[in-house]
């Protein structure tokens, strides 16, 4: 088949909302860039909005309406996401304890990021390069792909 279709693929989590609990963009400052350095990524979910039934540390909370819990749900494993929802129902743990995992999880993550990237940070020819090689490549799979769309329309003239 020639341009077929393309499906949506959807994961648990199709939607993640920044960190202010609105639509994530980098305009709008409640982001986390993949490359973000660990201070600034700890600063921005320690300071993240949580349930507004949580007052106080004692006050129990529902989870479901905490933009933290949208992380637990793609960072989190199962125990971890059950010891979050009986604590802060509970109120058996604090903002700061649930986010904690969260923290952990996405710096653990981007530890691969900073490690990959760096060779191309000490040489930027390396990626000069790769995007040339790409281009290359690109440029002769789409010359082929016109090819069969011209002749599949019968527009093949040579």
């Amino acid at each position: 088949m020639i341009l077929a279709e393309q499906r949506a693929v959807l994961t648990e989590t199709p939607k993640l909302l920044g960190l202010d609990g609105q639509k994530m963009s980098k305009s709008y400052g409640n982001a986390i860039a993949m490359r973000e350095e660990p201070e600034s990524v700890r600063r921005k979910i320690r300071t993240m909005p949580t349930d507004p039934a949580r007052v106080r540390r004692t006050d129990p909370g529902e989870p479901e309406r905490c933009p933290v819990w949208q992380l637990h749900l793609v960072y989190s494993d199962e125990p971890v996401r059950d010891w979050v929802q009986t604590g802060c129902r509970s109120a058996g743990i604090g903002c700061l304890e649930c986010k904690q995992p969260v923290i952990d999880a996405i710096l653990a993550e981007q530890q691969g990021f900073h490690e990959r990237a760096q060779p191309y940070l000490d040489d930027p020819s390396l990626l000069r390069n790769i995007v040339a090689d790409g281009c290359d490549q690109a440029r002769k799979m789409a010359q082929e792909t016109m090819r069969e769309v011209r002749e599949a329309m019968g527009l093949d003239y040579d």
